[in-house]
């Protein structure tokens, strides 16, 4: 018994080993364009939550959407108001002068962090865990579009990684400049990168499949040993 408690510690932990990052229970808030701030003054800021980084909550009773701005000494707690856009909301803040660390209050899936906000000055955002950019650039993006004109900003993956736009996006969407008066350059265009479909979910439970396999099949080889051990008379090895 002891040698099966003993195996059963091994396996559990490369099981866990072979999961995907976070798989099923995550989100990340990407914020609105946020102004400069000022002390002491009132801004709307814009965020949306997305589960698995591409689209609105599937559920029913998410919880608790907010914005958490602390300083050290602090904590200021902002509660987010659904917009009509799926996903978006909005929240009115007041801060006084200071650094605050950004975090977003995402219902019943983990706190994210979404960077740092200098009073006065800019918020400087930061890039998505190293956890979650395989689970973000992987994955397919949704079938469906679930906003219109108004959508989610670019995810900042960081690594010089271009940003993931978190809705589907079957081709390259070209964006010209306008046109340079008569007599001069004709203007540039550039063409919105899409994000190469991947199998990261395949890959990840590929390798717990494998694990619990092995697993179960040591674990299997054991028992008979010590079967045959008390039926022979002769001690298992």
């Amino acid at each position: 018994m002891r040698r099966i408690l003993l195996l059963l510690a091994l396996i559990v932990p490369l099981l866990a080993l072979g999961a995907p990052a976070r798989a099923g229970g995550w989100a990340l808030t990407v914020m609105d364009p946020v102004p400069v701030t000022s002390p002491d003054t009132t801004y709307t800021l814009g965020f949306w939550l997305l589960q698995h980084g591409t689209h609105p909550y599937e559920g029913d009773d998410l919880g608790e959407v907010a914005l958490e701005f602390t300083d050290g000494k602090k904590t200021l707690r902002f509660p987010g108001v659904a917009l009509k856009e799926p996903a978006h909301y909005a929240t009115a803040v007041s801060l006084p002068k200071g650094t605050w660390e950004v975090t977003a209050i995402q219902g019943w899936f983990p706190s994210y962090r979404i960077g740092t906000l200098a009073v006065p000055g800019r918020l400087e955002v930061a890039p998505v865990p190293p956890d979650l950019r395989p689970a973000i650039t992987g994955q397919q993006p949704p079938e469906e579009d679930h906003w219109g004109a108004i959508r989610p900003p670019r995810i900042p993956l960081g690594d010089g990684t271009p940003g993931f736009l978190p809705y589907r996006s079957a081709t390259p969407t070209p964006v010209a400049t306008p046109a340079a008066p008569a007599g001069g350059s004709p203007g540039e265009t550039t063409t919105v990168a899409v994000v190469e479909r991947g199998t990261w979910w395949r890959r990840g439970y590929a390798v717990t499949a494998l694990a619990g396999v092995a697993g179960v099949t040591i674990l299997a080889a054991l028992v008979h040993r010590m079967r045959r051990g008390r039926i022979t008379g002769v001690p298992p090895r």
